[in-house]
Formats: C-alpha cells, sequence, structure tokens
C-alpha cells in the first residue's frame, strides 16, 4: 500500500499494563488521510485517550505496546528511540491534552509556556517569537492577547487555558495534531472559532486531526470519518453523517441518545419552587478581581461588576457566558476563596458544597477516597464518633452510586465519571444547602454525564438541595435548570426562565450563544472523505 495519501496508518496495535489481564487495546487498526479530520468517541476508560497516547509514544511507564506498527509519514514510529520521538513532538505532531492545567507549567508565565515550544524547534529572535505568540493568542480568541502573556495558569479560567493549549499546538503548523477534548471546557463561540482555526489549518497546510471528542454533535459536524471504541476495540466505523444520523451499532446508538440529554428520556426531574421560599444564596452588588503587577506598580483590577442575583431553597439555577466572562471568579468569591471589592454575600444556611470543573486537579493523588470524605467535616469542624462516620460515609457513595470498596483506592484508580462522583460524595458528607458545579460534565463522556445529571437531580429532589450549575452546553442548562443567569464581560447581562431566556433571548451574548450552539450541532456535509 503506498504512503503517499496517508499521514497515519495505524495496524493491529495492542496495549497492556504489564499481563494480558489488563489489556486496554485490543488490535487497533485505522488509517488517516493528509488533510483528514478523523473522529474518536466511546465511553470514558475505552482506550481513546490510550489510543492518542500510543502514537505519540507518551505513554505511562507501565504501559507496553505488545504488537502493532504506527506508520508516520511512511516512517515506523515503532522503531523510534525517544530522542527520534522529541524532534517529532510539537513540530510534526502536536498534542492538545485533555486537562489543560497538568499541561502548563504553573511556575512560567503563559508567553515562558508558549515560547519553549518555539526554542525547542526554530531559531527565532525573543521579539519574532513574541510576536508570533501574540497573532496565535489573537487567533484562539484571545481580545487582550498582551495582558494574557504575563500571567500564570493558575490566573486563567479553565476555558483561557485551554485556548492557550490550542495556540501552542497550532505554532509550528504540526502535520497531525492529537486533540484530546480540546473543547470541553470552552463555550459554543469559542468552541466554534477554534473549530474553524482547525479546519482552516487543515486546509492551509493539509494538516491532518485525530479528534478525541464527548459531543457527538460536534464530533458529526467537523469530523470526516469517525472510528467508535469499546473496551479496546473498534465496533464501529464510516462517514461521520452515516455514522452519527444512521447508526447501525447498538453501541453507537446509546451513545448518541445519551448525548442528546433529553430530560423526558433521561426521566430528569428537578425541583420547581415558589418565589415565596427562602433564599439558600443572595448576592447583591458584588464586585472582585485580582491584583497584578509588583511594587509599586501592584494594583487590583475588578473582574466582576456590580452582580446581583438570589437562590431559592430547592432551586436549581444556571449560570453561563463566553469563557473569561468572570464565572468562575464569581464562583471563588460565592466560596470564599476571593475577598470581593464591593458587595454582599449572604448563605443564609452556611453550608455550601463546591464541584470543581476538574475533579483531577481537586483531588489529592496520595491520599485515599476515604481520606478525601472525611476531608469537608474537618474543614466545617464537624467532630462524629466513628460509627457515625462510617454511617455518613455509606450515605454519600450510596447517593452517588459508589461501593465501599472504592474507599481504599486513589484518584489515579478511578475513572473521570467516578472522579466526579467523589467530589459530589465530598459534598455530601456536610449536607450542603447549595451546591456550586463548576462545569462538572465537560471531562465526562456522553454516558457519565447523563448519569450526574441524574445525580444531580436526585440530590436536588430529594434533598431539597439548590444546585448553581455552570456549563458551557445549553443543551446541560435546558436539561437541568429553571432559572437561567447570562454573564459578559464580568457583568450579568440577561437572567429569568430558563426556557424563556433561550427561546426568547434579549441580550446579543444570549443571541450569539444560541447561534453558535445552532452552527456546531448542524448537520454535517455528506461524504467529503469516504472510506474505501
Amino acid at each position: 500500500m503506498s504512503y503517499a495519501k496517508y499521514i497515519l496508518q495505524v495496524k493491529d496495535l495492542s496495549l497492556d499494563f504489564g499481563s494480558e489481564s489488563t489489556k486496554t487495546l485490543h488490535d487497533i487498526s485505522f488509517d488517516l488521510r493528509k488533510g483528514e479530520i478523523l473522529g474518536l468517541i466511546g465511553n470514558s476508560g475505552c482506550g481513546k485517550t490510550m489510543t492518542a497516547l500510543s502514537v505519540s509514544r507518551l505513554l505511562p511507564k507501565e504501559a507496553r505496546l505488545t504488537s502493532g506498527s504506527i506508520v508516520f509519514d511512511g516512517k515506523e514510529l515503532m522503531d523510534y528511540k525517544e530522542k527520534d520521538m522529541r524532534e517529532l513532538r510539537g513540530k510534526d505532531i502536536a498534542m492538545i491534552f485533555q486537562e489543560p492545567y497538568t499541561a502548563l507549567d504553573p511556575l512560567k508565565t503563559v508567553f515562558k509556556n508558549l515560547e519553549e515550544v518555539l526554542t525547542e524547534h526554530e531559531v527565532l529572535t525573543k521579539d519574532e517569537r513574541r510576536d508570533r505568540i501574540l497573532n496565535m493568542l489573537r487567533r484562539v480568541g484571545f481580545d487582550e492577547a498582551e495582558d494574557i502573556l504575563g500571567r500564570y495558569p493558575h490566573e486563567l479560567s479553565g476555558g483561557q487555558r485551554q485556548r492557550v493549549l490550542i495556540a501552542g499546538a497550532c505554532l509550528l503548523k504540526p502535520k497531525l495534531m492529537i486533540a484530546d477534548e480540546p473543547t470541553s471546557s470552552l463555550d459554543t463561540i469559542t468552541s466554534m472559532s477554534i473549530l474553524e482555526l482547525i479546519k482552516s489549518l487543515c486546509a492551509e497546510f493539509m494538516m491532518s486531526v485525530l479528534f478525541i471528542s464527548h459531543d457527538l454533535s460536534i464530533v458529526g459536524g467537523f469530523c470526516d470519518r469517525v472510528l467508535v471504541i469499546e473496551k479496546g476495540r473498534i465496533v464501529d466505523s464510516g462517514n461521520a453523517f452515516d455514522l452519527l444520523y444512521n447508526p447501525k451499532n447498538p453501541y453507537t446508538a446509546g451513545l448518541l441518545s445519551d448525548s442528546r440529554l433529553d430530560p423526558k428520556s433521561l426521566d430528569l426531574k428537578f425541583n420547581k419552587p415558589s418565589f415565596s421560599s427562602e433564599c439558600s444564596l443572595r448576592v447583591k452588588g458584588l464586585s472582585a478581581g485580582y491584583e497584578s503587577g509588583r511594587g509599586f506598580r501592584k494594583k487590583k483590577k475588578d473582574i466582576i461588576h456590580d452582580i446581583t442575583f438570589k437562590i431559592l431553597n430547592g432551586e436549581s439555577v444556571g449560570l453561563i457566558g463566553s469563557s473569561g466572562c468572570g464565572k468562575t471568579t464569581l464562583t471563588r468569591a460565592i466560596c470564599g476563596l476571593l475577598k470581593p471589592t464591593s458587595g454582599t454575600i449572604t448563605d443564609t444556611k452556611g453550608k455550601l458544597g463546591v464541584v470543581f470543573q476538574d475533579p483531577v486537579m481537586c483531588l489529592n493523588p496520595a491520599h485515599t477516597i476515604r481520606w478525601h470524605l472525611n476531608e469537608p467535616l474537618k474543614a466545617n469542624k464537624i467532630k462524629l464518633t466513628k460509627e457515625e462516620l462510617n454511617k455518613t460515609i455509606r450515605k454519600s457513595l450510596e447517593a452517588v452510586g459508589l461501593e465501599e470498596d472504592i474507599l481504599g483506592r486513589r484518584p489515579s484508580q478511578l475513572s473521570g465519571g467516578q472522579r466526579q462522583r467523589i467530589a459530589i460524595a465530598m459534598c455530601l458528607m456536610i449536607n450542603p444547602n447549595l451546591i456550586i458545579a463548576d462545569e462538572p460534565l465537560s471531562a465526562l463522556d456522553t454516558t457519565s454525564g447523563a448519569r450526574i445529571l441524574k445525580l444531580l437531580a436526585k440530590i436536588n429532589t430529594e434533598r431539597n438541595t439548590s444546585i448553581l450549575l455552570i456549563s458551557h452546553n445549553l443543551r446541560v442548562i435546558r436539561a437541568a435548570t429553571s432559572y437561567v443567569i447570562v454573564m459578559d464581560q464580568g457583568r450579568i447581562v440577561e437572567d429569568g426562565p430558563t426556557l424563556n431566556v433561550l427561546s426568547n433571548p434579549q441580550s446579543e451574548v444570549t443571541k450569539k450563544l444560541l447561534l453558535a450552539e445552532t452552527t456546531l450541532h448542524r448537520n454535517p456535509d455528506k461524504g467529503q472523505f469516504m472510506t474505501e
């Protein structure tokens, strides 16, 4: 077979973690044409990321490729040494990782993180490096690119960190881009611009993309072909339109059903409290921000301005807006992690639970799940007897659908869905009056995401717990909230009953978010690349 039209050919690839019983990939075979976008879908733990890491040879130390062939641009990568692979990575093979916080050096600014990509592979002056980085940051949606250069990763929102990673991957215009959930933490407007950027690079430089995503509607409209993986095996493949809009395989059909997040099919039932109910949270005239600069130049810049809203007991409220609009800053201020410049936050019950966007970063890898479940009690100075503690732990695990045998494990031994359930179980240990869930589904596959939504609905109805749900996915907001708040540039620009706001938007921001959602989830053109 000629390699000319293929940038990547994978044949009979198998991978395990030291024994046949821990086999993760089973005889994976696929081809990727030059300039083609190939989608890779499947539930959490099915082997998508391991397939991508095998191609880039960035596997964990204990992982072992037992058989198969990986041919990139006519070269057999199975024979490459680490030194040779290091020359390929970044320049010819770029990778966008699923968890941007762990992929960026927390001790370096955005400029220093991105500059490493250029200094490793090209000889440029500092001004040339700066200009190229600024241009790419603007292309991925940063209007104030100069301001972003000097920030550290912890000073960025999840969506902003993801865009920085994408900018780094595009700097050298690679032949192959491996994108592992590149838009999972981005709003619909930014997601659309990023996907358009990737498509334009594909057309301009004949760049190929291996695109891993949990959002099947994006895969259908963005990819040329799709592979479906189940338990380490390819169980379905074909043209994106035929596969995702007329599925023949039961597993593929199940993934599509879960991805729609239909409240009726999922049997989602959330509370609809009356307006006479008491408040679980009241925010009035809130402004907050961060300090920048050093020494006498140090000054504080507000990110959110004059925020006012309330959440009723048992109410489920959605918070939406473009990446960087101030949602995360607002959450930090409510949680007491950021001191407000002005305004008041009244938590009438005093118990607040938080489910963060990235479950990996909020769990300590050195400790067991039992230790994690005990931490909220210590933080809130709640003392229980050993018998009471075990009973509370059992009730929390039961509420999130996990067994007690998980208590001795560590976070690295859990799937993404299990880690997110543990984060929710930690909230339930203190029986909170309000749970703030910041993008709780962004790192999860469609099936796990549907289960988490059902879990939140159960907690909301059975415990009358209020929920503030922050999400870029408007389908999630429609399915899970009765009231929605829209933010832009640190201010609330629109709020009201969810169905009213999302069916008859008044602000330009909401209209843009809805238009971007429609564009992202449009039907793909049938058959741009057909399988032979």
